[in-house]
């Protein structure tokens, strides 16, 4: 496997500002602050780890804590302590696989299932901005652009 490349380390400011990545982690990290704001507005009483996970065992099914640390890009220490916070709220619960007693599967509960439309709404809202900035044709050429970016930069590896 290659190694990635070194940074440039003599580059001038202007270079340096000249970067996408900066630019894209700055992206995410505005849209999750905007996700976050939306979620506290709306009063579900949700994180957006927490969204994230509703998400993906609604739209995944039953994972394994394994599986859905990798799917949410999470570290597994860090999803084990959302999801005893899940659990409390009543969101999501925690059985013994049966294939392996030492692994769990990780299930949305009915009150978990129950947050889904209004997720996907408050992600419409926040999504409704994007749309009255990248109208039409030009949002879906920038989604296409970024899955590319993603496949290219994610080397294989699952991504969020």
């Amino acid at each position: 496997m290659q190694n990635p490349p070194s940074p440039d380390v003599g580059a001038t400011p202007r270079e340096q500002d000249d970067r996408l990545g900066p630019t894209i982690l700055c992206l995410g990290r505005v849209f999750e602050r905007r996700l976050m704001r939306a979620l506290a507005h709306a009063g579900l009483g949700v994180t957006p780890a927490q969204a994230r996970i509703v998400m993906k065992l609604h739209f995944l099914g039953p994972l394994s804590q394994q599986e859905l640390a990798s799917r949410t890009d999470v570290e597994p220490s860090t999803l084990v302590g959302t999801l005893d916070i899940m659990e409390r709220e009543g969101l999501a619960s925690r059985e013994a696989n049966p294939q392996d007693r030492r692994a769990h599967v990780v299930r949305l509960t009915g009150a978990g299932e129950a947050l889904v439309p209004r997720l996907l709404g408050l992600i419409d809202v926040v999504e409704g901005e994007i749309e009255d900035v990248f109208p039409g044709r030009e949002r879906e050429r920038l989604r296409e652009s970024l899955e590319r970016l993603i496949e290219r930069l994610s080397m294989g590896d699952e991504t969020c």
